[in-house]
């Protein structure tokens, strides 16, 4: 299944760790971690960890979209699964992260530092 190649543990070249596990057919759990294993606290969400974030495929069926607020808010981390190769190093499949939020939700750039660096994850 789609969802499939997106299960494992995952981590940035910074430390970041993402873990990802199936929820059920249509979709995944995803937590991200610090180095040492720490959640990551969502201040704009009453504090909450990023443990157990609910993931669904996008409309293409190339990455998943993960919910870092309520469902329906419009704040994601989405990962795109792409075959990337390096000049220096081995290449392979990724996670490419990227962020995204509703236009007029301006308030929620000051809590992107939380998700960086924006790196590839490589599946470990």
């Amino acid at each position: 299944m789609e969802l499939d190649r997106f299960i494992g543990t995952w981590e940035n070249k910074a430390g970041k760790r993402l873990e990802i596990k199936r929820k059920d057919k249509k979709s995944l759990y995803v937590s991200l971690f610090n180095q040492g294993r720490i959640p990551v606290i969502r201040e704009y969400f009453e504090n909450s960890e990023t443990i157990n974030m609910h993931a669904e495929l996008d409309l293409y069926r190339s990455s998943i979209e993960v919910e870092l607020w309520e469902k329906g808010k419009g704040f994601h981390l989405c990962l795109l699964y792409d075959y990337i190769e390096f000049r220096n190093e081995e290449g392979g499949y990724f996670l490419a992260p990227g962020l995204s939020r509703y236009e007029e939700d301006t308030f929620l750039d000051k809590y992107f530092y939380l998700f960086q660096p924006l790196d590839y994850y490589r599946k470990i």
